[in-house]
């Protein structure tokens, strides 16, 4: 079928306008067009959670330094949820007693495809703490991270905090099939 006989049944024999018909093709093929990017977006995805070791040295009333294991999982591309239990020593007036904590923090990361080796990231969340010396208490905590190089399936993160004092971090993360 040639273009003038196309023309002709889309006008006289078909109940619709030429700019219907080429707004209808354009609606048909960006459909089309969109089936493919959620292939796209999954095979960008970071992959399944990571399970983390760390050091933290806190600056408080009652100083303390703790080591802790936590996971975190995504929660789409930029951020990621992690849970962290810690235990380990305070000092107060010459005293030493036991310290604990819990974090529930989120994690936006600038860099979530690692495209560059370093990626610098943001932390929010609860932390409730317990240093020997005062009941469990709740803080509220942010601050900044920065994940280096993957090494040996491994990454190392230095992070610094503020909640419930200051907050100096030394973090090992299993490294991600696919981003941080």
């Amino acid at each position: 079928m040639d273009v003038l006989a196309m023309d002709v049944l889309a006008t006289d024999v078909l109940p619709m306008k030429r700019h219907s018909v080429r707004r209808r093709g354009m609606v048909v093929a960006a459909l089309a067009g969109s089936l493919a990017l959620p292939r796209a977006a999954v095979a960008q995805a970071p992959s399944g959670g990571q399970l983390g070791f760390r050091v933290d040295a806190l600056a408080s009333r009652a100083p303390s330094l703790q080591g802790g294991v936590g996971g975190n999982i995504p929660a789409g591309l930029y951020v990621r949820l992690e849970a962290t239990v810690a235990g380990g020593v305070a000092v107060r007036n010459g005293s030493t007693r036991a310290a604990a904590r819990a974090d529930a923090v989120a994690r936006f990361v600038l860099d979530p495809l690692r495209e560059s080796p370093r990626g610098l990231y943001g932390i929010g969340g609860l932390s409730l703490m317990y240093d020997g010396f005062e009941r469990w208490r709740p803080r509220l905590m942010a601050g900044i991270g920065l994940e280096g190089k993957e090494r040996g399936g491994r990454v190392l993160a230095l992070e610094l905090a503020l909640g419930g004092g200051a907050r100096l971090g030394l973090v090992v993360r299993r490294a991600r099939q696919r981003g941080r």
